[in-house]
């Protein structure tokens, strides 16, 4: 995957300059794009001979016999990779210290860097006229970064937090009616009655044996 390995190579970067400059503790927060959990090239793949996945249970330790069908052994291979093998990155970044933190899907906002970019992109791109070129592109992109207003980084910054801020008090809404809820229903068992002690004189049925 070619943009994974550019990407690792950036990242490899960021984590040299953090330790440069004396960060020894950091979460890196991250979307859920793919190139941004790239496993490692070896891993074991599908398409692998059915020989190769054998090797590759004997190394992981996954329990399996020769007897089993291919399909068998990947799935049970799969299991131990979602389990155990983690994306590169990560790897990385625990190496270094740190660690890596992935949005929920669908959560842009909750990147402050993707607030930015889109600031950025909006004035790239009102610039734009039929004779636009991929260099002339570049080099307005280089012109807006190195011209970003600190404030706007900081709103970008506060329009995250307070979205994590908004989030947490919907979660937590959510927790608190579910738990309403369910007193409801506990109250509701505990006022329930047996049969014993039902009234049935308003139905005009006499349960007296005796009559």
């Amino acid at each position: 995957m070619v943009y994974h390995s550019y990407f690792v190579a950036w990242f490899a970067a960021l984590l040299s300059q953090l330790k440069s400059i004396g960060k020894t503790y950091a979460i890196i927060v991250l979307d859920n794009a793919s190139y941004h959990k790239g496993i490692p090239d070896d891993t074991p793949k599908g398409i692998w001979f059915k020989v190769q996945l054998l090797e590759a249970c004997t190394w992981y330790g996954v329990e399996v016999t020769a007897y089993e069908y291919k399909s068998q052994i990947w799935q049970k291979l799969q299991v131990h990779i979602k389990t155990h093998v983690h994306p590169v990155i990560v790897a990385m970044t625990a190496e270094q210290g740190y660690t890596v933190q992935y949005t929920p899907t669908y959560h842009s906002r909750l990147q402050p860097i993707e607030l930015v970019w889109a600031y950025v992109k909006g004035i790239v791109g009102r610039a734009y006229l039929v004779d636009t070129t991929f260099t002339d592109v570049r080099l307005r992109l280089n012109v807006v970064f190195d011209s970003l207003p600190s404030d706007v980084v900081y709103k970008c910054i506060m329009n995250s937090v307070n979205e994590v801020k908004r989030l947490d008090t919907y979660i937590k809404a959510l927790e608190a009616a579910d738990e309403c809820d369910g007193a409801i229903d506990d109250s509701e068992s505990d006022q329930e009655v047996s049969a014993d002690d039902c009234d049935l004189s308003d139905c005009g049925i006499n349960l007296d044996l005796d009559a």
